[in-house]
């Protein structure tokens, strides 16, 4: 029998299935993050160009936060996709900007949370860090779900006149309009760098061997 997920008023049956699918994605993320950490740590080139791009994404120490941006861990995981990331946003949100995401372009996965934050807030419980050790990574495989549907700013099209550049939709094919690579919409934030520290401690987090791995589950 599968189990009964609650938000609010709805209830869904979690299949079999579904949990399985869902264990599927959380590993093939772990081995993105465990491969892109081990690239990050052995290249001094890469590790700042995360740290760049953590920057222009607007990172954030703490991943329940209800602050704009997105959490070291994330970050790692985005650019563990798609490199040279600078503006990521939803689906709706590109739209509510004036732009679409352009036609076979595939989302991003990110971790998410499980609803358990006000019952863990109730009960007195910390949050899990952002991965900083063996058992708080395994306390976010047991309490996070990978969600795709985050897409960077490369991956979209203007569907109205861009403020930046001018660009305009083609007719009736809003979406084969494209800004021109100096369009400013294409330019990193500034903002500040995360502590290269805090950085290292957290790819480090994710480096595991296959008995730890399997231990996980």
């Amino acid at each position: 029998m599968g189990k009964t997920a609650t938000k609010g008023r709805k209830r869904r049956t979690v299949t079999p299935a579904m949990q399985a699918r869902s264990a599927a994605s959380k590993a093939a993320a772990n081995e993105l993050l465990h491969n892109y950490a081990v690239l990050c740590l052995n290249n001094p080139v890469e590790f700042e160009a995360y740290r760049q791009a953590a920057a222009s994404l607007g990172w954030k120490l703490d991943p329940a936060s209800s602050e704009p941006g997105y959490s070291l861990l994330n970050i790692a995981l985005l650019l563990s996709q798609r490199r040279g990331l600078t503006h990521c946003a939803g689906f709706r949100d590109w739209l509510a900007q004036g732009r679409q995401v352009a036609v076979s372009e595939e989302a991003l996965g990110t971790f998410r949370r499980i609803g358990r934050k006000k019952q863990n807030e109730a009960q007195g419980k910390p949050k899990p860090e952002d991965g900083q050790d063996g058992e708080k990574r395994k306390e976010r495989n047991r309490g996070y779900y990978v969600k795709r549907g985050t897409f960077d700013v490369s991956q979209t099209v203007p569907n109205t006149r861009c403020p930046h550049c001018g660009t305009e939709p083609d007719g009736t094919e809003r979406s084969t309009a494209q800004c021109p690579p100096t369009c400013p919409v294409f330019l990193p934030r500034d903002s500040v760098l995360p502590p290269r520290d805090y950085i290292t401690n957290l790819l480090s987090a994710q480096i595991k061997d296959d008995d730890e791995d399997e231990g996980d589950e």
